[in-house]
C-alpha cells in the first residue's frame, strides 16, 4: 500500500496534460454530463483516470461493456471539491492514517485546510453522488463509492472479476 502511494506521489509531480488523443477518447467513453465532471479535474487526475480506463479496456477486451471503462474513467471525479495539490493530498492521507479516515472525513464541512482534507477523504462518496446526479449507471457510481473500500467489494453489484480489474487499474 505504501509503495502505491510513493509511486502515485512521484507520478503526480508532473503537470503535463493528457494527450489530445486521450482527451478525445475520454469524451467518447463518457456522456456529456460525465465528461463535464471529468474535465474539471486537474491534469494529473485526468492522466491517471485515462490511464486506468485504458488498462480496463485492454484487460477486459473489445467485447466488454463500456460501462466498466466509464467506471474507471470517472471514479475520482469527487476529488475536485478538495482543491488540493500533491502535497496537500499527501498530508491528508497522512492525517487519515494518523487520526483515522472517518475522523478526517468528518472535517469535510469545515472551512480551510481541514475541510479540504475531509473532502479529499470523502471524494469517493462525493463522486458517487455526483455521478448519480449526472445520470450515470449505478455501477459507475458504485465503483466511485467503493474504490477505496475493499471491505465493501463483496456486497457490490459489480462482478468480482471486474472489481479485480478495476482495482488493479487504479493502482
Amino acid at each position: 500500500m505504501i509503495g502505491h502511494y510513493v509511486r502515485r506521489f512521484f507520478g503526480s509531480l508532473s503537470t503535463r496534460p493528457p494527450t489530445p488523443a486521450d482527451e478525445a477518447w475520454a469524451a467518447t467513453i463518457a456522456t456529456p454530463a460525465e465528461y463535464a465532471l471529468y474535465a474539471r479535474l486537474g491534469n494529473t487526475d485526468r492522466r491517471h483516470l485515462v490511464q486506468g480506463a485504458r488498462r480496463v479496456a485492454a484487460e477486459l477486451g473489445p467485447d466488454t461493456d463500456v460501462v466498466w471503462v466509464r467506471a474507471a474513467l470517472l471514479h475520482d471525479v469527487g476529488k475536485y471539491h478538495a482543491d488540493l495539490g500533491v502535497l496537500g493530498r499527501s498530508a491528508s492521507t497522512v492525517c487519515a492514517y494518523g487520526f483515522g479516515r472517518v475522523r478526517v472525513q468528518g472535517w469535510s464541512d469545515r472551512a480551510g485546510l481541514r475541510g479540504r482534507f475531509g473532502r479529499y477523504e470523502r471524494h469517493d462518496e462525493v463522486g458517487a453522488d455526483e455521478l448519480r446526479a449526472a445520470g450515470s449507471p449505478e455501477v459507475v457510481a458504485e465503483w466511485s463509492a467503493v474504490h477505496h473500500r475493499p471491505e465493501r467489494f463483496a456486497t457490490s453489484p459489480i462482478p468480482d472479476a471486474v472489481l479485480v480489474v478495476l482495482d488493479r487499474a487504479d493502482h
